[in-house]
Parts: C-alpha cells; structure tokens; sequence
C-alpha cells in the first residue's frame, strides 16, 4: 500500500496479519512463482481490537504485471471470501494509502463508488472505509462479468 513510514512500521504492518489476523499469499499458477499478498485484522488498534466488525486491511500488493490481469480479481474474490469466513457478522473495510498517489486513484475510485464508502484524507494519506456488503456485492459483480 506503499505508506510513508519507516521500516519498523511497514514490518508490524506485515506481520500483524500474520500474528492476529489473516494472510493470503498470491502465487500464479503456471510458474508457482509468488506475485503478491494481501493481509488484514479484525479490529481497530484505537479500541483494543475489539470492535472486530470493521476489517482493516493492513498490506496489499500484487506485482505491476499482474495488476489489470484476472489474477487481482480473483485476489479480491478471495481476500472477501476470507474477510467473511473471518467475521460472517464483518459490517466495514477500511485501509490507508498515500493521499498523492496517482497510480491507485483509479482503483480507490473503484471502492469509493460503492454506496456508503467514504474517503477522508489525514497528513497526506487517505482513508477509505468501505460498507462490506458493498463490497462483497462489486465482487459478485465482478466475477459474473
């Protein structure tokens, strides 16, 4: 997600998926080669964890390559799909990006078009929440098409 912070903070931001959350290793499947992951936790830091109805998507990362391909679709399909399994009662998605990358604008209008998403920007970065029915519905969408 290519957030401005020194090392240690992008590291926890790894690892806290893997510690108390859930993690997703994207390979491809004709060179078993590995292209990306994704990872989140249920809960927020600002109250304790507790409030696991919202996801917060801690990393997310695909190779330039495989970005437009079916494979970050299928990505989204399954980091849903876990999200859900995760939590069946999961009511929000939120994540950070840098406020001025342009690279991920259209993609991040992609989620801020679902209905009761919501983009505010805080010391240049942005934070998108996004309603996970919402989300669960543009995937549906999205694999039917």
């Amino acid at each position: 997600m290519n957030l401005p912070y020194a090392f240690p903070v992008k590291l926890s931001f790894l690892c806290s998926p893997l510690m108390f959350g859930k993690a997703l290793r994207i390979m491809d499947e004709e060179t078993y080669e590995m292209v990306g992951a994704a990872g989140f936790v249920l809960g927020t830091g600002a109250n304790h964890y507790e409030d696991r109805e919202i996801c917060q998507v801690e990393v997310a990362f695909i190779r330039k390559e495989y970005r437009s391909s079916p494979l970050f679709v299928q990505l989204l399909e399954s980091l849903v799909a876990t999200m859900k399994e995760a939590n069946p009662d999961l009511a929000q998605v939120q994540f950070w990006v840098p406020a001025e990358q342009k690279d991920l604008d259209r993609l991040c209008s992609k989620f801020l078009a679902l209905p009761g998403s919501v983009k505010s920007v805080v010391n240049k970065l942005a934070f998108y929440t996004v309603p996970f029915p919402a989300l669960e519905a543009y995937c549906r969408r999205l694999k039917r098409a």
